[in-house]
């Protein structure tokens, strides 16, 4: 037996309050570990690969480019996570630098930082950026001393693939090839999905996203109970905080929770799956506020006290209700910021009207046939798609800043209520095995959709 797996059985077998014990002392020493390896990778290495970007254009001092799509890349935000670790004081410690996460700044000063280095200049810091874990640097840095800039956006592209695919196949393998269609379809076609290697930081929490609902799919038993599922999204929020920050956290919560609800959705009545998918909710938020806590904890320890609340009050009050030009502050103005932002995508309005029709025909259909509607069992797997909407009513000065990505969060939305109205909610809570692929295959010939048995006591 591999050693992970041994120490995930021992693991297992412990009482839950200890299994959350560790969890908790294990994701931030984990997270702190990767900081620390990341930032022992020589600064020549990464410096010598940023320069080369710069003469080659990859890498520009434009803080927003624009992707093959047309639609607007976020390097504002990459400038300041691929040159995490740079610039730091002659003597700084690795756990130090690892804290502080000392940065180039935004692309005009990052790629004048640069330039300046590689003309004999001294390399310094813009400022620390210690209010997040930045976890992403843990894999830009190795990755652009190896890769480059250009082999990092590659494996960004290939890694985004890789997740949506696997993503898409545990959808497929429980709920039918028509619901994952679906699901996939608004986030695919109606943002910039596509574009997302353009702007690393971006790739990365979608790559995290999506591959942290695979997981649970994948790896929660259909009989789990709620203790269990709270601590497996505990630690998908944990993680999900670490390398993806506030790259649609409320996508990535809502994809965690539904998730966990089509895993119990075959085993019992609708009450059973709401009291999971509570407990889903109720852990992934909290693991996503420890990381982040942890994280305030440990900078105030090695940085002070003080500094460390001043800079965090200020972005707490900013991120919540901050002054920013044509906001009123009001809860709903991020909400109608996204939103509209969303609906300007290029093909929205067809993506939307096309995937509607096909999943009310899929509903007339299933009730002429006389199939289970099993309603009350939907509506749970659909709740979750109020979270973007309280997101942005909370963090409503962040979301309005940040609208050109933070959309993506009502398109994943959309494609959840999507999966729920349209999934096979008979296979929901079994792996499908090669035989189903068979027959999907014959019913398909047949011309109708696959046969669903619904369990007894499903409403």
């Amino acid at each position: 037996m591999p050693a992970s797996t041994a120490f995930g059985a021992r693991l297992g077998r412990l009482p839950l309050l200890a299994r959350a014990v560790a969890l908790a002392v294990l994701l931030p020493l984990g997270g702190l570990t990767l900081m620390v390896l990341a930032d022992l990778v020589p600064d020549r290495l990464v410096m010598d690969e940023l320069y080369e970007a710069v003469t080659t254009g990859s890498l520009d001092a434009e803080p927003y480019g624009i992707g093959y799509t047309g639609r607007q890349v976020d390097e504002w935000s990459e400038c300041k996570r691929i040159t995490i670790g740079l610039g730091d004081p002659p003597g700084t410690g690795p756990i130090e630098s690892a804290v502080r996460s000392p940065t180039l700044g935004f692309c005009p000063t990052a790629v004048g930082s640069i330039v300046g280095w590689a003309e004999g200049e001294g390399l310094t810091s813009a400022y620390d950026y210690f209010r997040y874990w930045n976890g992403s640097a843990a894999v830009f840095r190795p990755s652009i001393a190896l890769l480059g800039v250009d082999g990092t956006r590659m494996l960004a592209a290939m890694s985004l693939v890789a997740a949506l695919g696997w993503l898409l196949w545990e959808l497929r393998r429980r709920v039918g090839r028509l619901a994952t269609a679906l699901f996939a379809a608004p986030l695919v076609a109606s943002t910039d999905f596509i574009d997302l290697p353009g702007a690393l930081v971006q790739a990365v929490g979608m790559v995290v996203l999506l591959s942290s609902a695979a997981a649970l799919l994948r790896w929660l038993p259909p009989a789990v109970r709620p203790g269990s599922v709270a601590l497996a999204t505990f630690a998908a929020g944990a993680v999900f905080l670490f390398f993806g920050d506030l790259t649609n956290p409320d996508a990535a919560w809502t994809l965690a929770v539904v998730s966990v609800g089509l895993v119990a959705a075959g085993t019992g009545p609708w009450t059973r799956v709401a009291g999971t998918t509570v407990a889903a909710a109720a852990g992934w938020i909290a693991g996503f506020a420890w990381m982040w806590f942890t994280k305030w904890v440990i900078s105030a320890v090695v940085i002070g006290y003080d500094t460390v609340r001043t800079v965090i009050t200020f972005q707490v009050e900013a991120r919540l209700d901050g002054e920013q030009p044509g906001f009123d502050g009001s809860p709903i103005e991020g909400i109608r910021r996204s939103w509209t932002e969303w609906w300007a995508q290029p093909v929205t309005t067809l993506v939307v009207v096309a995937c509607t029709a096909v999943a009310v025909g899929v509903v007339v259909a299933r009730t002429r046939r006389g199939e289970p509607g099993r309603w009350s069992t939907r509506a749970v797997l659909a709740a979750p798609v109020v979270i973007p909407i309280v997101w942005h009513a909370v963090l409503r000065s962040h979301t309005y800043i940040h609208a050109f990505f933070a959309y993506r969060s009502f398109a994943i939305a959309f494609g959840v209520l999507l999966l729920a109205v349209t999934a096979r909610l008979a296979r929901a809570a079994t792996h499908r095995e090669p035989v189903d692929d068979a027959v999907d295959a014959a019913v398909d010939a047949a011309g109708r959709d696959e046969v669903a048995v619904a369990p007894p006591s499903s409403v």
